[in-house]
């Protein structure tokens, strides 16, 4: 008797050490190291202004930019979409949302620059609203001709999440996206 009370006391402190324990690991928008990494942090950038970027042609930024605090204001609400509409992008100051939808992907970052001058936006992303957020870098890079850009997603270990995709500038309501 005293040998199952011990084993049911052992079971329901494992299973609470589970449960408290369980938001702090990789795959949870954590790191795995309980330090409360943030996506800055993990791909050792410091936030910016987009308007300082390459895709600066490609915005509707002030000119010259407003400042905000440290980093200066970054474009007025823009939107890409690619000609499936199944993957858009939408620029807001120095913030960039990307939805794939046929892979149910969401993805939410800010704008930033490492050292060596690569930029891009880092934040994290998300597959089917599971809530399990993963450290991510998107990079968005403007082609030739204007309101033209290619962007592509990897995760916080280089591993393409999203493979290149040539987005378009849209102005106009967007149609139904085509079959996945």
């Amino acid at each position: 008797m005293r040998s199952n009370l011990f084993r049911a006391g052992l079971a329901s402190a494992w299973t609470l050490a589970m449960v408290v324990f369980a938001g702090c690991g990789p795959g949870v928008g954590g790191t795995g190291t309980g330090t409360g990494t943030t996506a800055f942090d993990a791909f050792h950038v410091s936030a910016a202004s987009v308007c300082e970027g390459a895709l600066a042609a490609q915005l509707d930024c002030a000119s010259p930019p407003a400042a905000m605090g440290p980093v200066a204001a970054g474009t007025q609400p823009v939107r890409f979409a690619d000609i499936a509409g199944q993957v858009t992008l939408e620029l807001n100051g120095n913030l960039a949302t990307l939805d794939a939808l046929c892979l149910r992907l969401h993805f939410g970052g800010e704008f930033g620059v490492d050292a060596g001058s690569v930029e891009g936006f880092f934040g994290s992303y998300d597959i089917g609203g599971s809530g399990m957020n993963r450290l991510a870098a998107l990079s968005a890079v403007p082609m030739a001709g204007g309101g033209v850009l290619t962007v592509e997603l990897r995760d916080a270990d280089g591993s393409v999440v999203v493979k290149p995709v040539l987005l378009q500038r849209v102005t106009t309501m967007l149609p139904a996206p085509s079959p996945c």
